[in-house]
């Protein structure tokens, strides 16, 4: 069902909690045995709509219905699971080269970071709630990072987590995250304390340390002003972005082989090997 396939959709929907199971210290639910309704309940038929699709199950195919009730089957272990509401993000249909995938976001995490159930060969439910841990050990590393080379606590810092194969602490030795995760990162700097020249000096040493750490990343570095920097948060980040403040950006991006650089400043994207753009910088 081409149409709840998107990874992000902008239909965003709470599934009432059906039962209060309270969280389990485990990352699977063993055995589960997929449900065959000839119905749909209120929330199919929204999430249905939300997506233009019809809404009556006669008129759905058959790949769209077992899609519909995979989804509601997925998100409501994470309810039951966790004792808390999470909403709907998106889908990917099992396919010979893909795994069947669940994409949702819970209601108490203000960072909005992705969570994923898959089902294995066994139809075990697996999911990767669990890794926030990581997330934010990664965000604060990064955090520390940043204002520790601009020397100032006066940096807004988001964190986006696209992707985390990493469900234990255990599996991180030294910061090393081996590329299993990948996460999006929005920062705000003053324009009274920083400029986009500084930045893209500073972008090469930031190359070669998110390469150390062997972290996938999007990075965005907004110069603003007339804002106090302190109250940017993820609820509002997106209004500085507003002429009325915004300057400057650089975009970097950064995974396990290239760089790729765009912004204000740069007409088209750029592309660079890591070891090249890290090289760059230090022949400048």
């Amino acid at each position: 069902m081409k149409k709840l396939i998107a990874l992000i959709t902008t239909a965003i929907l709470a599934v009432s909690m059906v039962t209060s199971c309270g969280k389990s210290n485990s990352s699977r639910q063993i055995g589960h045995q997929w449900q065959n309704s000839e119905t749909l309940n209120e929330w199919q038929k929204s999430l249905l709509e939300a997506q233009g699709l019809p809404t009556d199950i006669e008129k759905l195919t058959s790949s769209q219905k077992r899609s519909i009730q995979h989804i509601y089957e997925m998100i409501t272990y994470l309810n039951e699971k966790y004792d808390e509401e999470f909403v709907y993000a998106g889908y990917v249909e099992p396919g010979l080269m893909d795994e069947e995938t669940l994409y949702a976001r819970s209601l108490s995490d203000k960072k909005k970071r992705t969570v994923t159930v898959k089902i294995d060969s066994d139809g075990d439910f697996t999911d990767d709630y669990m890794g926030s841990s990581v997330a934010d050990y990664c965000e604060n590393l990064i955090g520390d990072y940043i204002r520790s080379y601009f020397d100032s606590a006066e940096i807004g810092y988001l964190m986006f987590v696209n992707t985390n194969r990493i469900n234990s602490m255990k599996d991180v030795e030294n910061g090393d995250f081996n590329w299993d995760i990948g996460v999006q990162n929005i920062f705000f700097l003053s324009n009274d304390e920083v400029t986009l020249d500084e930045i893209e000096a500073f972008s090469h040493d930031y190359a070669n340390w998110l390469f150390e750490h062997k972290i996938i990343s999007n990075n965005q570095f907004n110069i603003v002003r007339n804002t106090d920097i302190k109250i940017i948060s993820y609820s509002n980040y997106d209004t500085y972005y507003h002429e009325d403040y915004f300057v400057s950006r650089l975009n970097l991006v950064i995974d396990t082989q290239k760089v790729i650089i765009s912004g204000s400043t740069v007409d088209h994207p750029k592309y660079y090997d890591i070891e090249e753009y890290i090289d760059k910088g230090a022949k400048q």
